[in-house]
């Protein structure tokens, strides 16, 4: 059978990066937390459950993507039911609005349609791409991821300040054009990659502790960094920093510091082979340090862009050191348990850092710099108990 053609590469590239661009699709509504909050007369760890229970079913999301992608489901049809998950979720607070937990529902429906597409974008690349593409795309995901991120924060943002909080809804509209996309790029039935080879797919399923691990310190990844979208919005209106759009702009230079530090994580993954995931949790720590007591909006512009970068290389490296902890055949099956138990960390969030932020309170910490001592504690840990080089020692004595 003929190798695929460059063109036929370079289209079908395109279409899975851009199912990766509804990687945040949850995360539109955060520029309207204020005014969500007024409308309904919500406390702040309400009004956050819009972003963080999503991610519950984020988790629900992943298991069932990781196994019916192992029943060999067509793997477009499944990416379009989950982009069409969150069309849906996204336009019906349009229609209706006036009920907080008819919000959740939608919220969560978008949160399904979310964690499917973050676990299919990662299965799409292993098994539509040649491997001398799939380390390049797995990096340039995370860029697209906030890419995507930027369009639906941004841009809510905007149409809310120009209206009110429901027109934020309407940002939705550019989860249809991917749709579009999708269908138009990513081959129903995909050509055979790296010279002909078949992936067949047979095999027993083996998750080693690895994958777990990589879990775990992501689950810890995700709580750390829900605690920005969970926050910077209320922060910065309370803290008179800015208004609802400037607030916006503060979550949006957070993607641009993903979407920038998205093109060198290949790169630093190289440079920081045993210890990039620790490197993540230290930038975290500087970069909460830096909003907590900047009492500055450029300095929370600064610390925000940094904590982009930081998400990027995390969730960058950690689909790749799955990919080298198990089998092919196993593979979608450990994002899948991965994409599960990080979500976790975004539903629980709130639920950590907000009491934690209390008991600290009359020591002068905010939610912010609570985080930091959080973040650089487990970035400590992280290089004592050497998670990165066992994992990566080991996968290269399998493969050996």
């Amino acid at each position: 059978m003929d190798t695929p053609s460059k063109t036929y590469i370079s289209k079908t590239r395109i279409g899975v990066l851009t199912v990766a661009t509804m990687g945040m699709a949850s995360l539109a509504i955060t520029p309207s937390y204020a005014a969500i909050a007024k409308f309904f007369t919500l406390n702040n760890t309400s009004v956050q459950m819009l972003t963080s229970l999503p991610n519950l079913f984020m988790m629900l999301a992943g298991l069932l993507v990781g196994r019916l992608t192992a029943t060999k489901l067509n793997l477009k049809t499944l990416t379009l039911s989950a982009i069409i998950f969150i069309v849906i979720g996204g336009f019906l607070p349009l229609a209706f609005h006036d009920s907080f937990t008819f919000l959740l529902i939608c919220s969560c429906l978008v949160g399904l349609g979310q964690g499917m597409c973050t676990n299919l974008a990662q299965v799409l690349i292993s098994t539509m791409l040649p491997e001398t593409e799939r380390q390049s795309t797995m990096g340039l995901s995370t860029t697209f991821t906030n890419i995507g991120g930027i369009i639906f924060i941004m841009g809510g943002g905007q149409l809310a300040a120009s209206s009110t909080w429901v027109s934020n809804y309407w940002i939705y509209i550019f989860s249809l054009l991917v749709l579009i996309v999708v269908v138009l790029m990513v081959p129903l039935h995909p050509l055979p990659v790296n010279n002909g080879e078949v992936d067949t797919g047979e095999g027993k399923i083996k998750l080693n502790k690895y994958v777990f691990y990589c879990a775990f310190w992501s689950f810890c990844i995700m709580l750390l960094n829900n605690v920005l979208n969970n926050n910077i919005a209320l922060f910065v209106v309370k803290q008179h920093l800015g208004a609802t759009s400037q607030a916006a702009l503060t979550s949006t230079v957070s993607l641009i510091g993903g979407m920038i530090c998205g093109f060198f994580v290949g790169m630093i993954g190289k440079h920081f082979k045993y210890s990039s995931i620790a490197l993540s949790f230290i930038l975290y720590g500087f970069s909460y340090f830096l909003i907590g007591y900047g009492h500055s909006l450029l300095i929370a512009f600064i610390g925000s862009f940094v904590v982009g970068a930081a998400m990027s290389i995390a969730m960058g490296q950690f689909p790749y050191l799955i990919s080298i902890a198990v089998g092919k055949t196993s593979v979608s099956m450990a994002l899948g348990v991965y994409v599960a138990i990080y979500s976790i960390g975004g539903v629980v969030s709130p639920f950590v850092v907000n009491p934690l932020t209390s008991l600290f309170s009359k020591m002068g910490l905010n939610v912010f710099s609570v985080s930091g001592v959080l973040a650089l504690v487990l970035g400590i840990i992280c290089l004592i108990v050497k998670f990165q080089k066992n994992l990566v020692d080991n996968s290269l004595v399998a493969e050996n």
